[in-house]
């Protein structure tokens, strides 16, 4: 419960710090988007963790015995990487082109929130996964 408490004694400016930070263009998201951004993390601190948990934990175990078995996905897979994930090395197509046969992958020039920093090029993203 240590990370709840901590985060739940300042929801806002824990989230707020993650909306500035990892925002390349501030007026992506205007003030009431912000408000309601922040609404829905201080509603949703308990699950926010908990997911953080998982991905450190039964996340891992479960992608490993997949791994271990052969196991991919069966559909057409998009992923959408920020630039600056690239920049620091991280290559999200090879990590998911072990999981999809069927992988489409692009890299946005945006910060982390994307749907709000390069909307056309997600929303095109989505239509030509859906056409696949």
């Amino acid at each position: 419960g240590l990370p709840e408490r901590l985060i739940g004694a300042a929801p806002d400016l824990f989230f707020g710090h993650f909306l500035d930070l990892w925002t390349r263009d501030p007026a992506a998201i205007p003030a009431d988007v912000r408000a309601a951004y922040l609404a829905a993390c201080r509603a949703a601190v308990p699950s926010i963790v908990a997911d953080y948990r998982a991905s450190a934990g039964v996340d891992t175990e479960h992608d490993l015995a997949d791994r271990a078995a052969g196991r991919t996905l069966g559909m057409p897979v998009s992923v959408l990487q920020q630039d600056w994930g690239a920049a620091l090395g991280y290559d999200a197509a090879a990590l998911w082109r072990a999981w999809a046969p069927e992988l489409e992958h692009r890299t946005v020039d945006c910060g982390h929130f994307m749907a709000e920093e390069a909307p056309e090029e997600v929303a095109s993203t989505v239509r030509e996964l859906l056409s696949r």
